[in-house]
């Protein structure tokens, strides 16, 4: 199997284990490290025969290559990840060194046995939507979310103004902060603090989420996946903003204008089978915890 690896580098310090998994598997496993990781690696070890071991490319140049990409970080190194296992057509699986672990759900000492399990057949695979946006007068205009796209109103102090239209019907004029367009996998991040709804990750759906509106009635709505939605954002001040999964943002001149639609694209997670999204919900959000019999348990407790 062709393993393609890509690592925060800059907030984890996982050099230990990336080495010591390069040193169990390269034999069995055609293993590619992206380029910026290489580099990582190679300036905090002394072993010189590493290169001998793995192959190194930019993460550009990973379609055709893998079958596996393995995200070493947490849920943001699995986001900016996702991007280059989508254009690979590629399966993605999300190695946790982070806090939350909600998408990278797989812990370091579960991968040999992961690897195992695909080896024989013995895994699922979760299909998760992606959405698409296109801004209008924007050469380089498309950008391919896999959580969400946000349009808000920056760094003034005054909400901003949203015309929505779902399939050339008008909804409504969003007076607020900004307004998430999220998929299924985007609900449990920005969308979920600004109080819209979870979605299961296996939902045909697209949701909309506007950030401290104004009228406290207007609230979330989802809406089919196969959706066109408008948009025309409008701001007393000379900018707006709109960023992609809270990795990507640009700042454009008022009246901005955009498209989002469902992409033709899916991402493709692994998932072992022992994995349980509704338990996934309560251990990560931590659903049905009680303070109170936490407190309890502490009682006649002496440090």
């Amino acid at each position: 199997m062709r393993l393609g690896i890509i690592a925060n580098t800059k907030k984890y310090d996982i050099t230990n284990f990336l080495v010591d998994f390069i040193n169990k598997h390269h034999e069995k496993h055609k293993i590619i490290l992206s380029k910026e990781t290489y580099l990582f690696i190679k300036s905090h070890i002394k072993e010189n025969h590493l290169s001998k071991l793995i192959n190194i490319l930019p993460e550009e140049q990973f379609k055709g290559k893998i079958d596996l990409l393995l995200s070493f970080g947490g849920d943001g190194t699995m986001l900016f990840s996702a991007q280059f296992a989508v254009e690979a057509n590629a399966l993605l699986a999300g190695v946790n060194f982070g806090k939350l672990g909600f998408l990278a759900d797989i812990s370091f000492s579960e991968l040999d046995a992961l690897l195992e399990e695909i080896e024989k057949n013995k895994f699922d695979i979760e299909q998760r939507i992606l959405i698409e946006g296109k801004i209008t007068g924007k050469k380089k205009n498309r950008l391919l979310a896999i959580n969400d796209i946000v349009i808000e109103k920056g760094g003034w102090s005054r909400i901003i103004e949203i015309d929505v239209y779902v399939n050339k019907k008008f909804l409504t004029t969003y007076r607020a902060d900004g307004l998430i367009i999220s998929t299924p996998t985007g609900s449990t991040a920005y969308s979920l603090s600004t109080g819209g709804p979870i979605l299961l990750p296996q939902l045909d759906a697209i949701l909309l989420s506007p950030i401290c509106p104004h009228t406290l009635t207007v609230r979330p709505i989802v809406i089919p996946s196969d959706s066109l939605i408008e948009i025309e954002a409008r701001s007393g001040y000379e900018t707006v903003m709109v960023n992609k999964d809270g990795q990507l943002s640009w700042k454009l001149r008022p009246p901005l204008k955009m498209e989002i639609k469902k992409s033709k694209k899916v991402l493709r997670l692994i998932k072992r089978k022992n994995k349980d999204y509704f338990n996934t919900l309560r251990e990560k959000l931590m659903w049905g915890l009680d303070i109170r019999e936490q407190q309890n348990n502490m009682k006649g407790y002496t440090p």
